[in-house]
């Protein structure tokens, strides 16, 4: 029987809050263990960094102008087929997903057979998300749950103080524990685990915050290039600025608390596959749709293709076979949710479908050459912040493109890891750049329609592209 798959994704986590990857400041053991087990990608990116557009490219395995979706846009219905749900099932898979989607309509199964949700909102039958349900049967009050009480889009730091297998971390983590006790197990199954957290709210149990009380957290990276700002922003969910710094400690040590959750409840499916000796015959992969700026370079949230934003955690634990080869491995070649796709449809034995964008992983790691550089877009048009254009990130550089201002910055990630200083005017990285800077050019005029974002063969500056547009393939 093919191997077993379960993705496990969280909401907003930084690809650098892994201690396995050096943060010291961070409690992860169970990641770690994942992490020094599997194959951990030290260059994992989002394709579009906002939750909306990421998550439609990893369903579709296409990149952002092919799906339609470029930012969050939660009113356009997904009309996607062939999605890498559909595919597995459609081979023998038995499909579940457990957790948050971001579907529209929310009920919308893409593949899934069985679709256990968590949502923040109620859906479009005025229904509650199935998380909602079952904690209004257990304590009377669906809107314990934080994130129903607060804009869960801020910072409001609110330690969970109810029962802690109340929280919706522990709910997702043993759910996913009983769905799998109730599978055929006739047939393979793939799985997908999605955390909410720690996206805000910041709202771990009280447990898990007292363990970050005498932390030393590290402070935000502001690199000599960054936007200066006179004035500090009082907004408690805000996108640009300075907000008191001590509240800005109090905010990261919540955001630490909840990764250790989220943490400890992987240890738990883990410990799950362990038991029932699935482990060794399952795919297990854990990653991100995007990152949080959590204050670096005085930005906050996602969006950005700043490291805090568009990086992403990415660990794959290859099942037992001729691929356990590369598990133990650390690797610096830069990967993308794109690549999830053809990478399960290879551990499934089938063949993908044509014209996915990313490539399967096994075969990355086999011919690193075929591989030099990974790509994000993404643009948003908020009332705070109007921005948007297109990354290009390889082992070593990464190229931004900013389309709104025109502004671009390139960065030696290698020996500048947080992003401290812009090289683009650098005399001996300018063939280099102009390299990359061809690469997004040729980018924009493969497509098959003109979104003037370029001009005489040059990037065109101030455009910005609508949260969706039909796409054209």
């Amino acid at each position: 029987m093919p191997a077993n798959i379960i993705l496990i994704m969280a909401d907003q986590f930084r690809g650098d809050c892994i201690h396995y990857d050096g943060n010291g400041a961070i409690y992860t053991p169970y990641l770690d263990e994942l992490a020094s087990e599997g194959c951990f990608f030290k260059r994992g990116y989002s394709p579009s960094p906002t939750c909306v557009p990421a998550r439609a490219c990893l369903v579709t395995g296409k990149k952002a102008a092919r799906t339609g979706f470029f930012s969050n846009n939660f009113e356009t219905d997904w009309d996607f087929s062939g999605t890498m749900m559909e595919t597995l099932r459609d081979s023998g898979y038995q499909t579940i997903n457990v957790g948050k989607n971001h579907f529209h309509p929310q009920r919308l199964k893409l593949g899934f057979e069985t679709n256990v949700l968590y949502e923040t909102k109620a859906d479009e039958a005025g229904l509650l998300s199935d998380y909602h349900q079952w904690l209004q049967e257990k304590c009377g009050d669906s809107d314990l749950d934080t994130a129903r009480r607060f804009n869960c889009n801020g910072f409001p730091v609110m330690p969970w103080t109810a029962d802690p297998d109340l929280h919706p971390n522990c709910w997702t983590a043993a759910e996913a524990i009983r769905q799998m006790k109730m599978r055929d197990p006739t047939r393979p199954f793939y799985m997908q685990i999605s955390f909410h957290r720690p996206h805000p709210p910041l709202d771990p149990p009280q447990y898990m915050l007292d363990m970050y009380r005498d932390a030393a957290i590290p402070g935000p990276s502001i690199g000599d290039w960054a936007p200066v700002f006179s004035e500090d922003t009082n907004s408690i969910f805000p996108f640009e600025g300075r907000i008191n710094t001590e509240y800005l400690k109090l905010a990261k040590r919540a955001y630490y608390a909840q990764i250790s959750h989220i943490d400890e409840q992987i240890g738990r499916i883990v410990h799950y596959l362990r038991s029932t000796q699935l482990y060794q015959d399952t795919m297990v992969v854990f990653t991100a749709d995007h990152g949080e700026m959590m204050g670096d370079h005085n930005m906050f949230r996602k969006g950005p293709f700043l490291e805090g934003s568009v990086r992403i955690p990415f660990i794959v634990k290859f099942p037992q076979g001729e691929n356990a080869r590369f598990n133990r491995l650390r690797s610096s070649l830069p990967v993308s949710l794109l690549d999830l796709f053809p990478t399960f449809a290879a551990c499934a034995g089938i063949k993908a479908p044509e014209g996915l964008d990313g490539m399967d992983i096994a075969r990355l790691l086999v011919e690193p050459e075929s591989r030099v550089t990974v790509m994000s877009e993404n643009y948003r048009n908020e009332k705070t912040m109007v921005t948007g254009g297109i990354c290009v990130v390889g082992r070593r550089y990464k190229y931004i493109w900013n389309s709104v201002k025109g502004e671009e910055l390139f960065f030696d990630l290698e020996n500048d890891p947080h992003e401290m200083h812009d090289l683009i005017k650098e005399a001996s990285l300018q063939e280099e750049i102009k390299r990359v800077r061809r690469q997004v050019i040729e980018e924009y005029r493969s497509r098959p329609y003109d979104d003037m974002l370029t001009e005489n063969g040059s990037l065109k500056s101030g455009r910005v592209l609508p949260s969706y547009r039909a796409p054209q393939d």
